[in-house]
């Protein structure tokens, strides 16, 4: 009898079961959105889901401290690939590495695994706080390595979610949600730079909290002039190291009808497809922006454009009511456990799904920037898609086993 219920424990359906229905609807969509392509894309994104499922199961099996022994050398081995693209593709732009039988390799995709366990298993043993400075050294190198080299290719958008992943991660570990404000303020400096009012604005608040809490003269000086430093180093590298496609994008998610023709036409054509969708749909396999290829990229960075095309209002919220599913699962094996590994591995995951959703679903319809993130288990490509079912692997397996890590 306990053997059952150990065995009935050992999966999470309800996991399972969402992570399943957003494959069948991605494959939906994907074949939906390339039907007459001659590449099928859709035949490939069987394959990816089939490896993917391979690897869930393959992981499962794994004894749980072998992904906490392996954790600091995964970590170190992802970093070749990454640096072998910055010496050998940094002019092409390519993020890929071409493997045999027409695979393409990302390997930012599976850094993201390694940095996860390599973090969770650092603040395992660590607790972290702003007001303890040594605490944070190693954790923000085992971060900024990684994020330095997938900036370098270039790669923005996957680097802003090593930056999600690490903060949650931290937060998690001891950072109070003072201490997040005060690490962010740099980031709020560099995108508020170029408007002056909302900049100074920014240094008043900070001032206040500072004042507020007491921090002492020294301290508040430093951290007025590293912000100081982050908004005129914004300017720096928005005049010499940003690419002419990023500032476009950057751009034209302030007013797509600056290039309605060029950069701005994806997010126009998105906002389109979204909009004529209406409650209901116009029906699988009956969009207009899809079938008659108005929306590029569709099967891989705007699959939610064709879901909310073809099923309509509805369509999206089904997908969204899946995601905030899948969010709640991953968030309930982190506090449902002893192990603090596992809950800082399953908040690690749950920060990449977050900031892959949050982004991509909001650049679709034109509140952010057009990046290159895909959508969790929607999107066609297999780095990524492969990605996050081995995430989803390690979680059920420490779900499961990890208790005592």
């Amino acid at each position: 009898m306990l053997r059952r219920e150990r065995h009935a424990r050992a999966w999470d359906w309800v996991l399972l079961g969402t992570v399943g229905a957003l494959l069948l609807i991605g494959l939906l969509a994907v074949y939906s959105a390339t039907r007459g392509e001659t590449q099928h894309y859709w035949q490939k994104q069987i394959v990816f889901s089939a490896i993917g499922i391979v690897f869930v199961a393959g992981i499962y099996l794994i004894p749980p401290r072998v992904f906490y022994a392996a954790a600091y050398p995964l970590y170190g081995l992802s970093l070749l690939p990454l640096i072998y693209i910055i010496l050998f593709k940094g002019d092409s732009l390519e993020r890929w590495i071409a493997l045999p039988g027409g695979f393409n390799l990302q390997p930012a995709d599976l850094t993201k695994v390694a940095l996860l366990l390599a973090m969770a298993r650092y603040l395992s043993f660590q607790s972290v706080g702003l007001g303890r400075p040594r605490t944070l050294i190693t954790p923000f190198i085992l971060f900024a390595v990684p994020f330095v080299l997938v900036l370098m290719q270039p790669n923005l958008s996957t680097a802003l979610s090593f930056v999600c992943m690490a903060a949650m991660m931290a937060f998690f570990a001891g950072l109070s949600a003072k201490d997040i404000f005060f690490l962010a303020t740099p980031v709020f400096s560099v995108i508020l730079t170029f408007n002056h009012f909302a900049w100074a604005g920014l240094f008043l608040v900070l001032i206040f909290v500072m004042w507020r809490n007491r921090t002492n003269i020294y301290t508040m000086l430093m951290w007025i002039v590293i912000n100081i430093g982050a908004g005129y180093a914004a300017i720096f590298v928005w005049n010499k190291i940003l690419y002419a496609h990023q500032r476009e994008r950057i751009l034209t998610f302030v007013d797509p009808q600056l290039d309605p023709q060029g950069a701005g036409y994806q997010v126009l054509q998105s906002k389109v497809a979204i909009g004529s969708g209406g409650l209901f749909g116009k029906g699988y396999l009956n969009g207009t922006q899809t079938n008659l290829s108005f929306l590029p990229e569709e099967h891989t960075d705007f699959i939610f454009s064709v879901i909310g095309e073809q099923f309509g209002f509805l369509g999206c919220i089904l997908v969204l009511g899946l995601f905030l599913v899948l969010m709640q699962r991953i968030l309930h094996i982190a506090t449902d456990t002893r192990s603090r590994f596992t809950a800082l591995a399953s908040v690690g995951v749950l920060g990449v799904f977050a900031f892959h959703v949050l982004v991509n679903i909001s650049m679709t319809m034109g509140m952010m920037p057009v990046t290159g993130l895909p959508l969790p288990f929607l999107s066609y490509g297999g780095s990524f898609l492969i990605s996050c079912m081995i995430m989803l692997g390690i979680l059920l397996n420490l779900r499961q086993h990890g208790e005592y890590l």
